[in-house]
């Protein structure tokens, strides 16, 4: 990890400490530092009500755009038995400690809100002001290091290839590669011998991934959000996308791309990514029609890996997996999917 991202990491884990110390009768035994995995370390709860173990999330910035992503993640990722996912953030506003509280995650942050419900210690603190965050994104999670680490959970042997090749396929520039590199070695992602580099604790950087890939990326990807004319429905897009002149410019993926790789999807809405360059000749081919609140996202791909090298529906191009996955995290409607899409496409490439 690097040392701005620790540093901050821990200013948001002491905030959230010294907020749960506050507690009458309630104090904090250890904590145990991250020795790799999804999870920031591990504390110990106590008090003359008995004791608790949480297994600690740190996100920093909690925002509506990856709640759901982050609530899945929790309640998703295996943790050791007797331990209780924690999640420490800067600041949870009264919306959001809402939301948590519906889906009965445990949080606390720096401002000194609170939610702990384990048996037999109940505790709710809320309505603390907001705290002035300090710092910026991290280097590895602005938009050419989210592009890099993409081609690394696509492919984790991809750690091993040239500085120019690496630079061609994520469509960023080659000075960019050492340093992110780098970064992402002090971050405990990756270490480096003379049999070669390898990628580790590659699940816990799929997770802040999926963050940065929500928060920063996907939103410079996007073209324009569509409706189809009211004479087609969105189960007809494909077959208009088999009719178009050139079949290789359209990818699919979200709900639309999964219902192909899951059997038990059943799409609402539609992801399209699509040259720029092309972008008004397919929208006229589709039937598309600019709209703010429309079904279908026309996103923008990078660099040359964001098809899929497996298998793909007669006349259909599918966004890789990853993507998809991605898509589908970050609704809380298509949660079984994506973990589907773990199970099958993605796990077996990070093990």
């Amino acid at each position: 990890m690097s040392s701005k991202t620790k540093q901050r990491d821990e200013q948001i884990i002491y905030g959230c400490m010294k907020a749960i110390r506050s507690l009458p009768g309630c104090h904090i035994d250890f904590v145990i530092k991250k020795l790799g995995g999804p999870f920031a370390g591990t504390i110990k709860l106590g008090g003359d009500w008995g004791e608790k173990y949480y297994y600690l999330k740190v996100v920093p910035k909690l925002t509506p755009s990856v709640a759901d992503l982050v609530i899945h993640q929790l309640k998703t990722t295996a943790a050791p038995a007797n331990c209780a996912p924690l999640l420490l953030t800067h600041y949870v506003s009264p919306n959001m400690a809402d939301k948590l509280k519906q889906k009965k995650i445990e949080f606390a942050d720096c401002a000194g809100n609170l939610l702990l419900h384990q048996s037999p210690l109940y505790v709710e603190i809320g309505g603390q002001k907001h705290l002035t965050a300090s710092g910026g994104l991290d280097r590895l999670f602005r938009p050419a290091g989210l592009k890099m680490i993409y081609l690394f959970l696509r492919n984790p042997q991809a750690v091993n290839a040239t500085y120019r090749v690496l630079a061609d396929d994520a469509g960023i520039a080659l000075g960019a590669i050492g340093d992110l590199f780098k970064e992402l070695e002090k971050r405990g992602n990756l270490t480096s011998s003379k049999a070669g580099r390898e990628l580790i604790a590659a699940e816990e950087l799929l997770q802040r991934w999926q963050l940065g890939y929500i928060e920063t990326l996907r939103p410079r990807m996007l073209l324009q959000r569509c409706v189809l004319n009211p004479d087609y429905s969105l189960q007809q897009l494909p077959e208009l996308i088999r009719r178009t002149s050139d079949t290789t410019s359209v990818m699919l993926g979200g709900q639309l791309g999964a219902s192909f790789l899951s059997s038990n999807m059943s799409p609402e809405s539609a992801v399209l990514y699509v040259d720029p360059q092309q972008q008004l000749k397919l929208m006229l081919q589709l039937h598309l029609t600019p709209d703010p609140e429309g079904e279908i996202y026309l996103l923008s791909p990078f660099g040359k890996q964001n098809r899929w090298s497996g298998w793909h529906p007669e006349g259909l191009s599918l966004v890789d997996p990853l993507l998809t996955y991605a898509e589908l995290a970050r609704d809380g409607q298509s949660a079984k999917t994506a973990d589907k899409l773990y199970s099958q496409h993605l796990l077996p490439r990070l093990s």
